[in-house]
């Protein structure tokens, strides 16, 4: 059996229960939900990621290591460092050097950067409020949850693979 390969408790290959599967669903849905928000990122003159980026720094200004940065948003450290160059172009993003190590490149946001993350999850809480538009809070709260799960196991398994 491969890594990517579960059986239920039961023995039984439960992907095989539904031959439609849902990674078709789920590209579908990265894909429109990444659309909805690029379109409202071109706005803010905001680029796809440049969003994760922003979001994941400490909206305090506290720095945080360039490779942290990196691995908390999914992607290399030098895709990383691309994508810091363009923010610290704009005045979002000031780099420093880490205080306990000076090999160590530390990144924070600046005032700047600070509200732009402020209007990237104003997008992103629209987006979300277009979504659910029109559905019961049963439903939204249903979709949160199987969400959450679904993150979290996904995060697992992509931890046992790296």
């Amino acid at each position: 059996m491969s890594t990517m390969t579960s059986m239920n408790s039961s023995g039984v290959d439960a992907l095989n229960a539904n031959s439609a599967g849902m990674v078709p669903s789920l590209i579908s849905i990265i894909k429109c939900s990444r659309v909805l928000i690029e379109l409202r990122l071109a706005d803010l003159g905001i680029r796809a990621g440049q969003d994760h980026l922003l979001v994941a720094l400490d909206p305090d200004g506290e720095p945080v290591l360039t490779s942290r940065l990196a691995d908390t948003i999914g992607v290399r450290a030098s895709t990383a460092s691309k994508m810091l160059d363009r923010l610290e172009m704009r005045g979002f993003i000031r780099r420093g050097e880490s205080l306990t190590d000076r090999r160590h490149t530390t990144v924070c946001l600046t005032e700047e950067g600070r509200i732009m993350r402020e209007r990237i999850e104003a997008v992103w809480d629209d987006v979300e409020r277009y979504i659910f538009h029109g559905q019961s809070d049963d439903v939204v709260s249903d979709v949160r949850r199987t969400t959450a799960q679904l993150e979290s196991i996904l995060d697992e398994r992509l931890r046992r693979l790296r």
